[in-house]
């Protein structure tokens, strides 16, 4: 398997009207290694003050709550 990305902001609103707020980009890349996969996330902020924002908002625990999701969902029998 080839690397995979999904890149995804909040730079743009609805209709791809620039955002009057954007802190983040996300990169989440799947690279197949010995027949399984790696998953790497990473957050993007546009200035430390956006990513300090970002860490109390609790963004650290709700992507780790969400990879478990992924991660039961991918390995129920």
């Amino acid at each position: 398997m080839e690397p995979e990305r999904i890149v995804f902001t909040d730079a743009f609103d609805d209709g791809w009207t620039p955002s009057t707020e954007p802190f983040m980009t996300a990169v989440v890349t799947f690279e197949e290694h010995g027949g399984k996969t790696n998953y790497t996330a990473r957050a993007r902020h546009w200035t430390v003050a956006d990513r300090e924002k970002h860490e109390q908002m609790g963004f650290q625990k709700g992507w780790g709550e969400s990879l478990d999701r992924l991660v039961a969902l991918v390995t129920k029998p």
